[in-house]
């Protein structure tokens, strides 16, 4: 999963995976310091740019049509999240134990979360029936090659990552506002586990850092926009609505899945950047595009943790 967390005065949103609950970091944020005076700017002329590509409010972009019914896809997502956790219990007995908070540490949260996946993708191999088999039509356009798919997906990245930051700064100034809360430096557990073995790598940081890096990009965006959001744009009650409909709704999806793994602050920037992945995929016709953007931002932001 993803995780979205703010690292104070000039450091950024973080993004790393894990299957733990929230834990407490070392230092709280000082809300006098969490907008960083470049994000705003910087969020507005990215938000100018983005307005200026052609077609930006997918009007005619043209699509791939599902090989797989709505309902079919939508039955399969529900099934593949409830195999999913179906593996994370299972993974449990494998784990150690948990710590006095009832998260995990980097040792532990491996299995669990390989189990996480594993549980996903046994129930699409268990139910080929709903996606394999049927027939597949004919694409209604065109999609890019994939190099520019995956470079699509870079600069989508430059254009959206600001924007992120800059909600979930804002986010975090008016919880602490209204609330009085505050937040850690680093949003989640997961990350200090990351950042203190940095310092003594192993065997085991390495395959986290893979797992968030890659394995997570790449089965996420097949879950969430190759399967979720094509069954909802495909669905008769959205099919003739804006394609932003099926992203919106799928980015809420996105979103509340995360929400035991988010602390507040994090989730309007996860809300955003799922925008974003969901809006590369459509426009480009191509599902790496979203994968090299999630790919990119998981990777710039474990860069940040460790260094």
């Amino acid at each position: 999963m993803l995780f979205l967390g703010v690292l104070s005065i000039d450091q950024t949103v973080i993004a790393a995976v894990g299957m733990t609950e929230q834990e407490s970091a070392t230092q709280a944020i000082d809300s006098s310091g969490i907008l960083a005076w470049w994000m705003i700017p910087a969020s507005v002329v990215s938000l100018i740019i983005f307005t200026q590509i052609p077609d930006w409010r997918l009007k005619k972009a043209q699509f791939f049509k599902p090989s797989f019914s709505s309902a079919a896809g939508l039955i399969l997502f529900a099934a593949a999240l409830m195999g999913g956790m179906l593996g994370f219990k299972i993974a449990q007995s494998f784990a150690g134990p948990p710590l006095e908070n009832g998260g995990y540490d980097l040792a532990s949260t491996l299995p669990l979360m390989i189990g996480h996946y594993i549980g996903q993708g046994v129930v699409f191999l268990l139910l080929p029936g709903l996606v394999i088999g049927r027939k597949t039509t004919l694409p209604s356009g065109y999609s890019i090659s994939l190099p520019k798919a995956a470079l699509a997906g870079c600069l989508g990245l430059v254009i959206v990552f600001p924007i992120t930051l800059a909600v979930a700064q804002i986010a975090a100034v008016l919880i602490e506002w209204t609330t009085g809360q505050t937040f850690n430096q680093i949003g989640h557990g997961t990350l200090q586990h990351i950042k203190d073995a940095s310092n003594d790598p192993d065997v085991v940081l390495i395959l986290v850092i893979l797992m968030v890096s890659v394995v997570t990009p790449i089965w996420e965006e097949i879950l969430y926009r190759g399967m979720l959001q094509e069954s909802i744009r495909s669905h008769p009650l959205v099919s003739s609505e804006s394609p932003w409909v099926a992203i919106i709704i799928t980015s809420l999806i996105f979103t509340t899945m995360h929400i035991d793994m988010v602390d507040l602050r994090g989730l309007p920037g996860l809300f955003v950047l799922s925008l974003g992945f969901g809006w590369i995929y459509l426009r480009t016709g191509r599902l790496l595009a979203s994968i090299v953007m999630h790919a990119a931002f998981n990777a710039i932001n474990i860069l940040i943790v460790i260094l």
